[in-house]
């Protein structure tokens, strides 16, 4: 499973947010056991290892769609940054806040990928 995303759904993604006015980035995720917030430790370890974000979702879901021959995309938003240099608390009512602002554009997304796809 070199390959879990599908080339064709992620270039056709990109081509809806922009039409949307939807801001995207390409990036690595990576996926650490849950459910907590990380370390400063494990901030240092996801930038050594050449990661852009990091999460405790998506990993094993997509890896069960994958072993299924589903077609999978994967679509993240980012809730807080972690700069280990400049650890800042975050509280769960804060990422819930980020997600609940970026979830009209990522609704949209997903209905136009759906859609048109």
């Amino acid at each position: 499973m070199s390959e879990p995303y599908s080339r064709p759904m992620i270039i056709k993604a990109k081509e809806l947010a922009k039409e949307l006015g939807i801001t995207v980035h390409d990036g690595v995720y990576l996926g650490l056991q849950g459910p907590t917030f990380e370390t400063i430790s494990e901030y240092r370890m996801v930038k050594i290892l050449g990661a852009d974000m990091v999460g405790m979702s998506t990993v094993p879901e997509v890896i069960v769609a994958r072993h299924m021959d589903m077609e999978t995309f994967g679509i993240s938003v980012i809730t807080d940054m972690g700069n280990e240099d400049n650890i800042e608390t975050v509280s769960h009512a804060e990422v819930l806040e980020a997600a609940r602002k970026a979830e009209p554009h990522v609704r949209a997304l997903i209905k136009e990928l759906i859609q048109r796809y």
